[in-house]
Formats: C-alpha cells, sequence, structure tokens
C-alpha cells in the first residue's frame, strides 16, 4: 500500500477545522484558532509541526508516564503487531501478553486483588465498574442499591455514563447529566475550607459529608462510593494522609462499595473493594 503523500501544516489545520471533532474544546474557539499539530515525541517533550519544543508537562493526558520514544516498547508493540495485533477476550478466548500481565498486576497488588478486568480506557473502566456493581448487588438479591456518589471536582470520564459521575460543570452543560441515581459530596479541599487546613479535621467532614449523603439516599438504596486517590482534572487535590483509608472504612461500614480510580499517580487501574475484602 502506498504512503499517502505529506501535507503541509495548512493543509492539516483545513483538514482538521472541518472533518475532525476534538473532545472537550470549544468547537468555535478551535475554529477560529486552528489545531496544535504533534508531530514526535522524546523523553518528556513533544515537538509540533512548526518544529516547537513543548514540555508535555500534562503527559498527554495524565497517562504517558514513561515518556514518548521508549525503544523498548516500541520493540515491544512492533513484535507483538507482528505476531498477533488483536485477541478478544469474549468468548474464552485470550492471549498470552494479556494472561502474563493480568498476573503480574496481581502480584504488584495488595493480596485481596485477585482478578483483572482490561478496558479500553478510564471512561470505559468506570462504565465497567458500574455495570458490574448493578449487576453484583442484582445477584446478591438487592436490585434498589442503584445509587452512586463520587466527588466534586472529581473526573471518572466523559462518556455517557462517566460524565455524569465527573463533578466538574463543564462536562454537564447541555448534556442532562448528572443522572438522577449519580450524586457528590464536596472534595477533601483545604483551600478556604469552613474547617480550616487542618487534616484530621478534613478527613472527619469528608467522612460526615459521605455518612449524610448516604443516610440521605437510603443506605439501602446506595451501591458504591467512586473517588480519585488524587484528584487531577479537578486541580490536582490531594487529599490529607489517611484520607483515603478512612474513607474506605466509612464505606465498609456503611456496607457500599469503594471505588478508587487511579490513573494520574502511577498505575491507570480502577480498583473496587467490596466489604469482603476491605482490609486490602
Amino acid at each position: 500500500m502506498s504512503q499517502p503523500l505529506p501535507l503541509s501544516k495548512s493543509s492539516l489545520t483545513e483538514l482538521d477545522r472541518h472533518h475532525l471533532i476534538h473532545p472537550v474544546t470549544s468547537f468555535r474557539g478551535h475554529e477560529a484558532r486552528g489545531v496544535t499539530i504533534l508531530d514526535s515525541g522524546r523523553g518528556m517533550y513533544l515537538i509540533d509541526s512548526a518544529g516547537q519544543v513543548l514540555l508535555d508537562a500534562f503527559s498527554g493526558l495524565w497517562c504517558v508516564n514513561v515518556g514518548y520514544g521508549q525503544e523498548s516498547i516500541v520493540r515491544a508493540a512492533a513484535e507483538q503487531m507482528r505476531r498477533l495485533p488483536y485477541a478478544t477476550g469474549y468468548f474464552s478466548f485470550g492471549s498470552e501478553p494479556a494472561v502474563r500481565l493480568a498476573q503480574r498486576l496481581v502480584e504488584l497488588a495488595p493480596p485481596s486483588l485477585a482478578r483483572v478486568f482490561f478496558t479500553l480506557g478510564g471512561s470505559d473502566a468506570v462504565d465497567s465498574a458500574i455495570r458490574y456493581i448493578i449487576h453484583y448487588f442484582n445477584a446478591l438479591g438487592k436490585p434498589d442499591k442503584k445509587q452512586f456518589i463520587a466527588l466534586e471536582r472529581g473526573y471518572h470520564g466523559s462518556s455517557a455514563v462517566g460524565s455524569g459521575l465527573t463533578g466538574i460543570v463543564n462536562f454537564h452543560r447541555n448534556f442532562d447529566v448528572p443522572q438522577p441515581w449519580q450524586h457528590h459530596i464536596p472534595s477533601p479541599y483545604p483551600y478556604r475550607n469552613p474547617v480550616g487546613s487542618d487534616p484530621h479535621a478534613t478527613i472527619s467532614q469528608s467522612v460526615a459529608q459521605l455518612r449524610a449523603k448516604v443516610h440521605e439516599l437510603g443506605q439501602d438504596r446506595v451501591a458504591a462510593f467512586f473517588c480519585e486517590p488524587i484528584q487531577g482534572s479537578g486541580g490536582v487535590i490531594v487529599p490529607p494522609r489517611g484520607w483515603l483509608s478512612a474513607m474506605r472504612e466509612a464505606c465498609h461500614e456503611l456496607g457500599i462499595l469503594f471505588v478508587a480510580d487511579e490513573v494520574i499517580t502511577g498505575l491507570a487501574a480502577l480498583v473496587l473493594c467490596s466489604p469482603a475484602n476491605m482490609s486490602a
């Protein structure tokens, strides 16, 4: 197959303007401004089509944890593309790389987390988790547990389901989310917090707010609490040490699932803890 002829920057900009939809972007503003074409990357730097070198302080979208142009990754990806570029996990099919990666993740995880479900990305992971949580409580004979709680300023994807759990207004406007079963409590954000910046006060406040929301909705109706260990898009909010454990313990006492939606601090993963494995 012949390679397409290279296009000039102006041609690419016009093609982008007329044909490509960019997520989380002001469409009219983008049409006026034009696209920034990223051409290549090495380490922590990107080079655009004008030759400008950009520091990728955003790490792609919080997920390029090892930088660009790592030859070991390029070689492994090329070899896998030659050998088997795609293998479904449906209908009991599998592949060696998926099995080995699942095993390695389990080795790195706490002892109670023994199984892995791979998804295409963060939004898909959140949607899948919600789907399985609903199935879980239906299977337990608790079909009324369908309410989900997350944090204000939290980010849990931009899909039709995940955008409702996301606690950022720009993801809600004109999209008819959050859904009636999606709820939010304040973030553990010490800035201008009435309780001040004392870590213990912030933790106690969050636990009390979670308990109050569960009480308001009905403990027998709440399925799960979602949170990011560190809130990224909402302002890089780092909770006090001990906050995550306190919220997990509160979920355990309330009989709801605790979901840690983790991407930006190292490993892209979504960890679900049930009352049976809260000791992890």
